[in-house]
């Protein structure tokens, strides 16, 4: 079963500090795959780098935007 997509809503002064996050997280999760050899579709890596933003100790109002971008992928 499909994982609910967490909306976000961008805050432009965010913006920068979470696209510096989310491509670090997405690098981290290619490494990881790639590390492993496995096939990833991009609803996984959705999910799987929304639970990265979940996991990570960010505060809400750059959680909500790192949201915003990963639906964005």
């Amino acid at each position: 079963m499909a994982k609910k997509v967490k909306e976000g809503k961008i805050t432009p002064e965010r913006l920068e500090e979470a696209l510096i996050v989310r491509d670090r997280l997405i690098i981290e999760l290619l490494v990881r795959v790639l590390d492993e050899k496995l096939v990833i579709e991009r609803p996984i890596l959705r999910e799987r780098v929304e639970n990265f933003v979940e996991l990570g100790d960010y505060d809400d109002e750059l959680k909500e935007t790192l949201y915003a971008l990963v639906n964005k992928l």
